[in-house]
Formats: C-alpha cells, sequence, structure tokens
C-alpha cells in the first residue's frame, strides 16, 4: 500500500520478503530511523519517493538477480542505470556526479539530502521529475544542460541555499 510504513521514525530495519513485488509510493517516507534497505529479486516497481526523508538512509542495496534495479554506492538506479530512483538522505556526501548513462532523474530523488552542496547533472539527463531535489537545503547552486527538456513541478523547492541556477535556453 502506499504510505505503508511512513513517519515510522522508530523503523532501523526493514527485511523485506522475496514474495514482494512491488514498493509503493511512499512506503517508507520519513523512516529517519532506517539505516539499510535491500530489495529482493522479484521486485519489479518502486514507487514515487518510497526512500524520500528518511534521514539516516545511507545504503540501498539490490539483490544482484533483480533485472530491473540496480544499486551504486548505495543510490538506486534502473538496471540499465538510465534512471537515478533515488539518492539516499542519509549518504552524508557534500557532493555528487551523476552518472552518463542517466537520461532521468526520478520524483524525490534526492528528496531531503540536506548534506549535498553541489550536484553536477550530466548532458544524457533529459526529464528532472516531481520534487527531485526538494529539502537540499545546502545545495548552492545548479547548472542545467541543455538536453533537459522538462522541469517538473517542485524540482527545487526548499532548496534555501541556492544563490546561482543556470537554465539553458
Amino acid at each position: 500500500k502506499d504510505y505503508a510504513f511512513s513517519g515510522c521514525s522508530s523503523l532501523t530495519s526493514v527485511t523485506i520478503p522475496e514474495s514482494v513485488t512491488s514498493i509503493n509510493d511512499y512506503a517508507f517516507r520519513g523512516c529517519s530511523s532506517l539505516t539499510s534497505v535491500t530489495i529482493p529479486e522479484g521486485v519489479t516497481s518502486i514507487g514515487n519517493g518510497a526512500f524520500g526523508d528518511c534521514s539516516s538512509l545511507h545504503e540501498i542495496i539490490v539483490d544482484d538477480e533483480n533485472s530491473d534495479f540496480t544499486s551504486i554506492k548505495g543510490a538506486l538506479y534502473s538496471k540499465d542505470i538510465t534512471e537515478l530512483y533515488c539518492y539516499p538522505a542519509g549518504l552524508m556526501e557534500t557532493s555528487f556526479t551523476i552518472p552518463e548513462t542517466v537520461t532521468s532523474i526520478g520524483n524525490r530523488a534526492f528528496y531531503g539530502c540536506s548534506s549535498l552542496t553541489s550536484v553536477t547533472i550530466p548532458e544524457s539527463v533529459t526529464w528532472i521529475g516531481w520534487n527531485a531535489f526538494s529539502g537540499c537545503s545546502s545545495l548552492t547552486s545548479v547548472t542545467i544542460p541543455e538536453g533537459v527538456t522538462s522541469i517538473k513541478d517542485y524540482a527545487f523547492s526548499g532548496c534555501s541555499s541556492l544563490t546561482s541556477v543556470t537554465i539553458p535556453e
């Protein structure tokens, strides 16, 4: 269900059974004590903001046999690394470079990543989802590449430190 465990601030660990095929929208949103999640082989669908605003989440692990998703350095991607679904808010890095294969930054992908001061968006990106960078309160500047044709609602809401935004023609 949507919002299944949303706001469970004392939840520290989750074991997702092999029988689960779908993690719905905002399923674990705001689980501020959750540190790690493992996505089993059978999961074929992960909803919007499923792990958004999980301030302690520093690692999403995907079973190697999963045919739809993968993880790189704790972040969640489509198997072919063309869509970035979730950069965990608890990674605590100050900068991040999105891989050059990514064409789409998913809804709420960086939601609540308050440690990030800079994100490098590659030329391959064409779409930035709803609330993609919402709550990235330390982000100081953003350069949108020429290939981006769509920036969805509230993509940079709550980015209170932004002093420079470069948008292509």
